[in-house]
C-alpha cells in the first residue's frame, strides 16, 4: 500500500482511540476510502503511462471526456484516465506530442500520429523544358494526401550546375483553396549554358512520430535546355520560308509558296503548312526597318489556341519598346464588352533562316463567325435584305484601298476592307447609308431629334471610344485604323479596335480628352446630353473589370523579358514618339502602368460629371 495512505491509516486509528469528541470516526473512514481509490486511479495511470512508453506506442487520438481522457494508440488498444480531480491529470499537445503532467509531478511525453509521406509522384513523365534564365513549372503530388509536409523540406537531388529549385508551392483550387498533397516545383535556369539534358530527383526530407528522419525520392525526371538556332526565349516559334528565300518587297502582291512552321516552345511541332505572305500596314511598312506581315493559309487552322482562319498578322511592334501596346487595348477591349476583339500571341519569327525578333501573331480583322460575325456578303448580291449587310469597313487618312469614298457631309475617308471585292450595287448602298447618317448627324434640326440613332448603335461607338480614350489613342481623330462594321438589316457599328502601337499610353501631367477630335464622329455625338449619359452608364458598368490591369500588364510583360533582350538589340528604335525609347525594359512597362493608372482615374472622375 502506499506509504501515504499507510501513515494516514494509522492517524485514523489512533485518532479514534483517543475518542477524540472532535473527530468522527466514521466520517475519517470514508474520506479514507475515497483517498485510497484516488491514490490507487492515480498509481494505475501512471503504471499504465510507463508501459506506454516501455512499448514505444503512438498516440492516434486523445478525446476528452467529461471526467477525463481516452487515449486511443495507433496498435488499436485504448485507455481511459479519469480525472477524480481537476489537477489529477492535464494534457496538452505540442509539436507533435503529447503531455500528460499528473498531480504527484511526474510527466509523461508519447508521441501523436500524423500522416507522413510515403511517396512522390510527378504529374507527367515529359522532360521539363527549360529557357535560359527562365523558370519551369513541375508539378508533382505526396502521397498520402493528408500527409504532414514542410514545404522547406522539399528539395532537388541534383549534382549538375544548370538549374536550381527556387520555390514550391502548394496548389490552390478555384476557392483559393488548398489542394491536399498538391504541389508545384519552380526549377530556375542558372544561365550557366545553352544546351544541356540533366536529370534530377525531387526529396522530402522528413521525421517520423517518434523522430526519427527518413527521406522519400521522386522518380529521376529530365530536364532540358530548349532552343532553336541558339535562341530559347520560352515564346514559340514562327518559321517562315518563301519560295527560293525570295524576300517580301511588297504589300499588295501576295507572293504563294511559302511554308509555314509553328514550333511549341518546347520544340515540338504545333503547325505545319504552306500560304501565301505580303507585307502590311502604312507607316510600319513604308517608313520602320522592321517590317510586318500578313498571311494567308492556304486551308484553314488553330493557331495557338485561337480559333480556325486562313488569315493572320505577324506584327514587329518596332515603335513599342514595352511591345506590348496592342495587346493591352485588346485586353481593355475585351473587358469593356465590344462584341469582337482580335487575339494574339508572341512568338520568335524566323524568316528564311534568320531571327527576326519579336512579333505578335494575331488575328486579322475579317469577316467570319469567330470573327466579326455578321452576315457574307456575296459577289453577286445586288438588291434587296442582302444587300444591306455583310459590310466591314475601315475610316482611315490612309485612304489606300480599291474600294473606297470620302463622305459628302463630313468629308470622312471610308475604304470596303471585307468583302475586299465589291459591285456597284454594294459600293452605292454604303455610300447612301453614311450619307444620310452623316445628314441626320450634322444637321442641326435632325440631331436634335436625334435621328442619327436611326442608323448606329451607340453603345458600341461609346465603348470603341472608351478603349481608345483609355488607350491614349488621338489617331482616331484623323481618323486611322476606325473600323466599323453593318449586319444584314442592322445598324453601323464601332470596331473592332485596332493600331495601338505607338503614340499611346504616355504619362501626362495633366491629362485631356484625346479621341474628341472634329474631323471623325465623337466630337458631335457628345454634345447630344443622352450619349453623354450612356458614357458614364457604360464606365460606371465596366470599371471595376479593368482595375487590375497593372497586374496583366505585369504578367504579359513577365513573359517577354528573355525576348526584348534580343529584339532589342536587333531592332533599336530611332524615333521617340512614344517616350520611352530610352528605358530599359522593365522601365518602360511600368511607364506604361503609371501611363494607365493615372488616365483611368482622370477619366473616372470627369465622366462623373457628365
Amino acid at each position: 500500500m502506499n506509504k501515504i495512505f499507510k501513515t494516514l491509516t494509522l492517524l485514523t486509528i489512533s485518532a479514534c482511540l483517543l475518542g477524540s469528541a472532535a473527530v468522527s470516526c466514521s466520517k475519517i473512514y470514508e474520506r479514507l476510502d475515497t483517498l485510497e481509490n484516488k491514490v490507487s486511479n492515480l498509481e494505475t495511470i501512471s503504471e499504465y503511462l510507463q508501459g506506454v512508453l516501455r512499448e514505444n506506442k503512438i498516440i492516434k487520438e486523445v478525446v476528452e471526456e467529461e471526467n477525463g481522457y481516452t487515449f486511443v494508440f495507433t496498435d488499436g488498444s485504448s485507455f481511459t484516465a479519469v480525472n477524480d480531480t481537476p489537477d489529477t491529470i492535464d494534457v496538452t499537445i505540442q509539436d507533435g506530442k503529447v503531455v500528460i503532467s499528473l498531480s504527484d509531478g511526474s510527466e509523461y511525453v508519447i508521441p501523436l500520429w500524423f500522416a507522413t509521406p510515403s511517396s512522390i509522384t510527378l504529374i507527367s513523365s515529359r522532360p521539363v523544358s527549360m529557357i535560359t534564365g527562365a523558370t519551369s513549372l513541375l508539378p508533382f503530388r505526396v502521397n498520402p494526401s493528408n500527409a504532414t509536409v514542410n514545404i522547406r523540406d522539399i528539395s532537388l537531388d541534383y549534382e549538375g550546375a544548370n538549374i536550381a529549385l527556387e520555390s514550391v508551392e502548394q496548389l490552390i483550387d478555384d476557392d483559393n483553396k488548398p489542394v491536399p498533397g498538391s504541389y508545384c516545383a519552380v526549377l530556375k535556369d542558372l544561365a550557366a549554358a545553352d544546351s544541356y539534358e540533366d536529370e534530377a530527383c525531387l526529396v522530402i526530407k522528413s521525421k517520423d512520430c517518434r523522430g526519427e528522419e527518413f527521406s522519400v525520392y521522386s522518380n529521376p525526371f529530365t530536364v532540358k535546355a530548349v532552343s532553336y538556332h541558339g535562341i530559347n526565349t520560352g515564346l514559340p516559334f514562327v518559321i517562315l520560308d518563301t519560295p527560293n528565300a525570295t524576300p517580301i518587297t511588297s504589300k499588295t502582291e501576295w507572293m504563294d509558296g511559302a511554308t509555314l512552321t509553328i514550333l511549341n516552345s518546347d520544340l515540338t511541332v504545333h503547325y505545319q503548312g504552306t500560304l501565301s505572305v505580303k507585307g502590311r500596314g502604312n507607316s510600319t511598312w513604308t517608313q520602320f526597318p522592321k517590317k510586318p506581315y500578313a498571311l494567308k493559309l492556304d486551308s484553314k487552322a488553330e493557331i495557338l489556341g485561337m480559333p480556325k482562319h486562313k488569315r493572320w498578322c505577324l506584327l514587329a511592334n518596332w515603335m513599342d519598346r514595352t511591345l506590348i501596346r496592342n495587346d493591352v487595348a485588346f485586353e481593355l477591349s475585351r473587358r469593356i464588352g465590344m462584341e469582337w476583339t482580335p487575339s494574339g500571341q508572341f512568338v520568335e519569327l524566323f524568316l528564311n533562316g534568320e531571327h527576326r525578333g519579336n512579333y505578335y501573331l494575331c488575328e486579322q480583322i475579317k469577316v467570319d463567325e469567330n470573327r466579326v460575325n455578321i452576315a457574307s456578303l456575296g459577289k453577286k448580291v445586288t438588291e434587296g435584305e442582302e444587300l444591306t449587310g455583310g459590310y466591314l469597313m475601315e475610316c482611315d487618312l490612309w485612304y489606300n484601298e480599291d474600294f473606297k469614298f470620302m463622305s459628302p457631309v463630313h468629308n470622312v475617308p471610308w475604304q470596303f476592307k471585307d468583302p475586299d471585292e465589291i459591285n456597284d450595287a454594294q459600293f452605292n448602298y454604303m455610300y447612301d447609308y453614311v450619307s444620310r447618317f452623316e445628314a441626320s448627324l450634322f444637321e442641326s434640326a435632325r440631331f436634335a431629334a436625334r435621328e442619327y440613332l436611326d442608323y448606329i448603335e451607340p453603345e458600341t461607338f461609346v465603348d470603341w471610344w472608351l478603349v481608345n480614350e483609355l488607350a491614349q489613342n488621338s489617331e482616331i481623330n484623323q481618323p486611322k485604323s476606325a473600323y466599323i462594321y453593318k449586319d444584314r438589316g442592322g445598324k453601323l457599328k464601332a470596331g473592332p479596335v485596332w493600331d495601338f502601337d505607338w503614340g499611346t499610353f504616355i504619362p501626362r501631367d495633366k491629362y485631356n480628352y484625346v479621341a474628341m477630335g472634329q474631323k471623325y464622329y465623337f466630337h458631335q455625338l457628345f454634345q447630344d446630353k443622352e450619349i453623354r449619359s450612356l458614357i458614364k452608364t457604360r464606365w460606371n458598368n465596366c470599371k471595376h473589370n479593368l482595375t487590375d490591369i497593372p497586374e496583366y500588364i505585369d504578367a504579359i510583360s513577365s513573359t517577354l523579358y528573355a525576348s526584348d533582350a534580343i529584339n532589342s538589340e536587333m531592332w533599336p528604335i530611332s524615333r521617340t514618339t512614344n517616350q520611352d525609347e530610352s528605358l530599359d525594359y522593365r522601365q518602360a512597362v511600368e511607364r506604361l502602368k503609371e501611363a494607365f493608372r493615372g488616365k483611368y482615374e482622370w477619366l473616372d472622375s470627369n465622366i462623373q460629371t457628365f
